[in-house]
């Protein structure tokens, strides 16, 4: 995993296929910092545009992981940006995930959907749920169920699936 004050992090690609280093970012939610809701914003923008993604994006989930693990983080955008980065990397056509950080890469998604299965029994708000079941779907080799629970909500859900079993 890439240490937050490596040098690397500047020269790291995001969404937009411009450099993002999100690393100031990172230690700012590892600090528990109070400005989650721009710290998420910036990371929804930066990191994913349109289905691009890029290497940062990939660099930045096993640190992600890492940091809501450390601080049992349960917000749906987590696992929603983490969900979101999975599917543009298989199903995109974005930059294949190097080497060098494929191993952290796939167990930290692993260890995120661990992080949601201890923390099952909480009560959740539907986005968490939803978000948390897609990245189980990955981390399970499920691919095409992921997608699915990604990129549709409930509701839209609900009116596929009464077209196909009505």
């Amino acid at each position: 995993m890439i240490k937050l004050d490596d040098p690397i992090w500047n020269t790291l690609i995001g969404g937009y296929r411009l450099p993002y280093n999100a690393s100031m970012r990172l230690l700012q939610l590892e600090n528990g910092s109070s400005d989650t809701e721009e710290i998420w914003e910036e990371f929804w923008n930066e990191l994913h545009h349109q289905g691009d993604i890029d290497i940062a994006s990939y660099a930045v989930v096993p640190q992600l992981v890492r940091i809501s693990i450390a601080r049992n983080l349960m917000d749906w955008n987590v696992f929603a940006l983490v969900a979101v980065i999975e599917e543009c990397r298989i199903f995109g056509k974005n930059p294949s995930l190097p080497n060098w950080l494929e191993s952290d890469y796939h167990s930290a998604i692993k260890k995120l959907a661990e992080l949601g299965a201890r923390n099952f029994s909480q009560d959740w708000p539907k986005e968490l749920t939803q978000s948390f079941l897609a990245v189980a779907a990955y981390a399970k080799d499920f691919p095409n169920s992921g997608r699915m629970l990604i990129e549709f909500p409930d509701d839209e859900m609900k009116d596929v699936f009464e077209k196909f079993f009505a």
